[in-house]
This record gives C-alpha cells, sequence and structure tokens, in this order.
C-alpha cells in the first residue's frame, strides 16, 4: 500500500505575481472608466440632437401660431388658442406635463397665481397645462422678445419695468385694478431667475395687491423647467413637467386697506409671503434661498 501523498497547501508562490495583480485591477478600473466616458457621451450627443430638434420644431411651430394669433383681437380667444396650439408643440417635442391640484383653480373669484421662476420656458408648459384664464405679468424685456412680446400684446399680458421704481408701482397699481374688475394675474414674484436650483427672494408687490382686495394668492409649483432650459444654457434637454396648484392661501382680516402701513399690516405682507413660498418651495424640488 503506497504512503499519501502530501499535498502542500497553496503559498504565496502559486498566485500571480503582485505585479499582475495590481495591472489587472488597472486594467478593470480603465475599462470601468472608459465605459462610462462612452456612456456619457452618448447621453450629450443625443441630448444635443434632442436640443436640435426642439429647435427646428419650435421654429415650425411658432411662425405660423404667430400669424395666426395676430388675427385674434379678443385677448382671451387669442389666449384658448394659443393653449390648443401649445397642445400640438409640447406632443411634438415629448415632454409630458402633468397638473396636480387643477381644481383650486376653481376658487370664487379673481386671484392672484403665485410661481417660483425657473427658466424662459416657465411659461410655456404653464399656458399649456393651465389655459390662459388669468393674464401674466413680464418683464419689459420678455415683451420686446421676437415673436413672445406678439403673444404678450395679442392676449392682454402685463409687463413692467423692473429696474424702474415707478414703473413698479404702477404695475402694483395695475395689478389691484384687474382684480377689483375681477381678473386674475399671475405673477413670478422672484421677478426674474438664475441657473442656480433653489427659489429666490419674493417681491412683496403681488402681497400688497392680494391683501389690498382681498384676493387670494394660489401657490403654484413648478419641477422640471430648470433641467429643461437652464439659465446660461442654449439647447434644451429632454425631461417632463410638473405643476402642483397648492390651495388658497387668504389675506387676514388685518389685511393692508386702502394703503395704510401699520405694523399688523406688514405682518400679514410677510405672512402671505412666507407662506406662499413655502408651498412652492416644496413641491417644486428646489431650497428655499
Amino acid at each position: 500500500m503506497s504512503a499519501p501523498v502530501n499535498r502542500a497547501p497553496f503559498t504565496s508562490a502559486s498566485r500571480a505575481p503582485a505585479w499582475l495583480q495590481i495591472a489587472r485591477l488597472g486594467t478593470v478600473s480603465t475599462v470601468r472608466n472608459l465605459g462610462r466616458e462612452i456612456l456619457a457621451g452618448i447621453r450629450r450627443g443625443l441630448e444635443i440632437l434632442y436640443g436640435l430638434y426642439f429647435g427646428v420644431v419650435f421654429l415650425l411651430w411658432i411662425v405660423p401660431t404667430w400669424v395666426m394669433v395676430q388675427f385674434i383681437k379678443d385677448h382671451k380667444k387669442a389666449g384658448s388658442f394659443t393653449s390648443s396650439a401649445l397642445k400640438v408643440l409640447f406632443a411634438l417635442i415629448g415632454c409630458p406635463v402633468r397638473v396636480v391640484g387643477k381644481e383650486h383653480m376653481e376658487t370664487p373669484g379673481a386671484k392672484i397665481y403665485a410661481s417660483n421662476h425657473a427658466s424662459y420656458f416657465d411659461v410655456l408648459p404653464l399656458m399649456f397645462g393651465l389655459g390662459v384664464s388669468y393674464r401674466f405679468v413680464a418683464k419689459m424685456e420678455v415683451g420686446s422678445m421676437p415673436f413672445i412680446g406678439t403673444f404678450l400684446k395679442q392676449m392682454g399680458h402685463l409687463k413692467f419695468d423692473r429696474t424702474n421704481a415707478e414703473s413698479r408701482l404702477r404695475q402694483a397699481e395695475e395689478l389691484e385694478e384687474f382684480l377689483r374688475q375681477g381678473e386674475s394675474v399671475f405673477v413670478f414674484p422672484e421677478g426674474t431667475f438664475t441657473g442656480e436650483d433653489g427659489v429666490r427672494p419674493f417681491q412683496l408687490g403681488a402681497f400688497k395687491a392680494a391683501a389690498a382686495t382681498d384676493a387670494p394668492i394660489i401657490p403654484v409649483s413648478l419641477a422640471g423647467t430648470r433641467r429643461f432650459l437652464r439659465d446660461g444654457t442654449y439647447l434644451p434637454r429632454p425631461t417632463s413637467v410638473t405643476i402642483t396648484i397648492h390651495p388658497p392661501i387668504y389675506p387676514g382680516a388685518s389685511a393692508t386697506k386702502n394703503n395704510s402701513a401699520d405694523s399688523s399690516d406688514w405682518h400679514e405682507l410677510i405672512r402671505l409671503r412666507d407662506a406662499t413660498r413655502k408651498a412652492i418651495s416644496r413641491d417644486s424640488g428646489e431650497p428655499i434661498l
């Protein structure tokens, strides 16, 4: 009977040399990084193609729509036509728009819709998703933009020079006048937008108008428009947009009347502003700055 063969356990001599193990790890890491770079390059290429596609589609859409809207003299009919035309645009660009809380638009009487401002694109999904049963308050420079200025004029939207104190005062007076006439308005209280995520500080004009007329504030959260066309970029990126309409926020009994300005009135304006910012921030997915 032969003696059993002693099998020595694996030793360091049976393993691959350290340099070879390091080389293998380096190769795997290089391949992974290369794969990530290739995927990122493909993704970026597709985004560029989408941006170019959007530009072509938008141009082909806006020119005939612009021509037709000039023949519509009634601002409500012009708004209805534009909202319907936007359905075609959003279908072609593949950008779904979801609206949450639309029942709050049925709040009786004149209302002030107040939304975060994230992009030049903001107005389009709003008109598409909510219709145009209100008047936008836009910066003067928006009204002078090619094509867009015509739409604002035909739909009776308001313009103001945010760099001019007298113009801003007239804007506040116009807001109050429209609200007293039973017409709703739509404002971006931030006044402008940047590429940075976040809800910027609010100007108080809209909240003063709400307090002076007893009109409720309807906070509106926009999510997705900053990603679609972030400030400082030129090509849109594929995304979806969610519009969340919040329950109305009513001015309190001590709200400003006849332009009085005691401390209780000031606290009421701040309450309206802060409650609106909090609601908007929550569903826009962006922090309060």
